[in-house]
């Protein structure tokens, strides 16, 4: 079997505030291989940007830091390298794609200086013409129209959804081992969604890359990611293949996102069932179960004791009391079967 490309064990990452400390993140264990795509799923202030962002280090210039864990990457301790080691796997092996382009991008600079600089950077023998050619050849790969001309334009020249593209590009121009695309379509409509997500499987199998994708829409995950991680309160709550997540969800945390999220071939006439309440305060997390005070089926001692983890299959996990042997009989909402390993 082959190795892991990125192995996450008991990450915790916490950030110091004037109000205390906020643990962002609580014990994240995942892994991936070469060209798998994982989706970390959740909603808001759940700690997946603040997970991927970790791999790179990139929240440690903050007030961001790591309490325990590791992050192995392709065989090297990422908590540990040093600055000059950790650039460059930056610029060759771990590239990101942001939310907003227009943030990411430099205004004041082409695009295509933009993209060459990021190849340059990661091969500083190349020429100036090869790294021009292997920019232009991304942009076309990208289906940037008249990527020679688009080469030589600013990034206010671009519409939203060819900045995303040229972002894309950028990312990709190095080949790297590992994209991390933290909510890439977000700011984008639905159609331009759809071919950017696309475009992104595509690129995967042209440029033989592992990828994670972040994003708070579960139907947005559904179209690109071989596995899903949903997170709640920085800890992962279930995990498993798309399948598994999608046709035989064990958390009723998850359980809670697809009942709220619309269904193309649903019944209108049936309504979208809220989850009630807010998510917990991380500055003092509960002691037991995060999603306890929310959940219909909190048991006492959900209240009182973190759940276990355990194992619905090869690779689905969930971290839930209603699996213990003493708990009582559940319904699960989305299958209508009672709940079982």
């Amino acid at each position: 079997m082959e190795d892991s490309i990125l192995k996450v064990e008991d990450l915790c990452y916490s950030f110091h505030t004037y109000a205390g400390e906020v643990q962002a993140v609580r014990g994240v264990n995942f892994s991936l291989k070469s060209s798998e795509s994982l989706g970390i799923v959740g909603e808001s202030g759940c700690g997946k940007s603040v997970t991927a962002k970790a791999i790179v280090r990139l929240n440690s210039g903050t007030s961001g830091f790591c309490k325990r864990g590791t992050i192995q990457f392709d065989g090297k301790d990422m908590l540990s390298l040093k600055k000059k080691e950790l650039l460059n796997v930056r610029a060759r092996d771990i590239r990101m794609i942001f939310q907003d382009p227009m943030t990411s991008l430099n205004p004041t600079m082409k695009v295509g200086r933009q993209i060459t600089e990021g190849i340059l950077n990661a091969f500083p023998k190349m020429k100036n013409a090869e790294a021009k050619r292997i920019a232009i050849e991304t942009l076309e790969n990208t289906k940037i129209p008249n990527p020679e001309q688009r080469f030589e334009q600013y990034p206010h020249q671009f519409s939203g959804g060819m900045r995303q593209r040229a972002m894309i590009a950028l990312a990709l121009a190095v080949n790297p081992k590992l994209l991390i695309c933290d909510e890439p379509t977000t700011a984008l409509d639905v159609t331009l969604q759809a071919q950017i997500l696309e475009l992104i499987k595509d690129l995967q199998k042209v440029y033989n890359t592992a990828i994670i994708f972040i994003t708070h829409d579960l139907g947005v995950v559904a179209n690109i990611a071989k596995n899903i991680a949903v997170m709640y309160a920085g800890k992962i709550m279930e995990y498993g293949s798309a399948e598994d997540i999608f046709y035989n969800c064990k958390h009723p945390y998850t359980w809670g996102v697809l009942q709220s999220v619309p269904k193309y071939d649903a019944d209108a006439s049936i309504p979208l069932v809220p989850i009630p309440g807010t998510p917990p305060d991380l500055f003092n997390p509960p002691v037991g179960c995060a999603f306890a005070a929310r959940c219909p089926y909190a048991m006492e001692v959900c209240r009182k004791a973190e759940p276990p983890q355990y194992h619905a299959g090869e690779k689905h996990t969930v971290s839930c009391w209603l699996y213990h042997e003493m708990s009582p009989t559940v319904v699960n909402p989305i299958t209508n079967k009672e709940v079982t390993l």
